[in-house]
């Protein structure tokens, strides 16, 4: 738990969260147009990138996530549910790197079946819990009657997890090898 907050002391942390935050709501940004549930949901192939950068960078790419989603936010749909997108996205991060770490471990990453498989856990466990931070906002603040916010649930679920996995497992593969030559990845930090 102290991971989360240590990365604030820490510079190349901080800058990962201020590109993983730069990153992602500059992917949000240009698919608001494109609304899936009017105001609440739209088409996020963004949504790779908290899977993606959480995995590869761990607690700062939560962060980034969060923030980065409060910033799309800003571009057409924000209000006081957006606390509770701040907190889904940031456990939407947070869950699929703990997800990785939990199977994968200290493995070569080479994208092989089974790291693919994880992978795809990964952002199917990380997209249900970040469904269900939003959802449950939604409906604390009373914004959305029940079924509405069970919809926007399950869009969120499947949006994410399709975007996240599909596109994350090429990322990953494309990625992975470069950024740890390079000692970016979370893994080489903590070694």
């Amino acid at each position: 738990m102290k991971d989360i907050f240590s990365v604030w002391s820490k510079t190349r942390q901080i800058v990962i969260i201020a590109i993983t935050a730069a990153i992602y709501a500059s992917t949000l940004i240009p698919f608001k147009a494109i609304q899936i549930i009017p105001g609440f949901v739209e088409l996020r192939p963004a949504s790779v990138f908290p899977i993606l950068f959480g995995i590869l960078f761990g607690p700062a790419a939560a962060w980034g996530s969060a923030i980065g989603n409060v910033i799309g936010d800003a571009f057409g749909t924000l209000s006081l549910a957006s606390i509770f997108g701040f907190f889904g996205n940031f456990f939407f991060s947070y869950t699929a790197f703990l997800t990785w770490n939990a199977f994968v471990k200290k493995e070569d990453v080479v994208m092989n079946f089974r790291q693919v498989s994880v992978f795809t856990l990964a952002s199917l466990l990380a997209s249900i819990i970040c469904a269900f931070i939003i959802a449950a906002g939604l409906y604390m603040l009373k914004i959305l009657q029940l079924n509405v916010v069970i919809t926007v649930f399950i869009v969120i679920i499947v949006n994410n997890t399709l975007m996240g996995s599909v596109l994350g497992t090429i990322l990953m593969k494309l990625l992975y090898k470069r950024l740890k030559n390079t000692g970016l990845t979370y893994k080489n930090e903590n070694d």
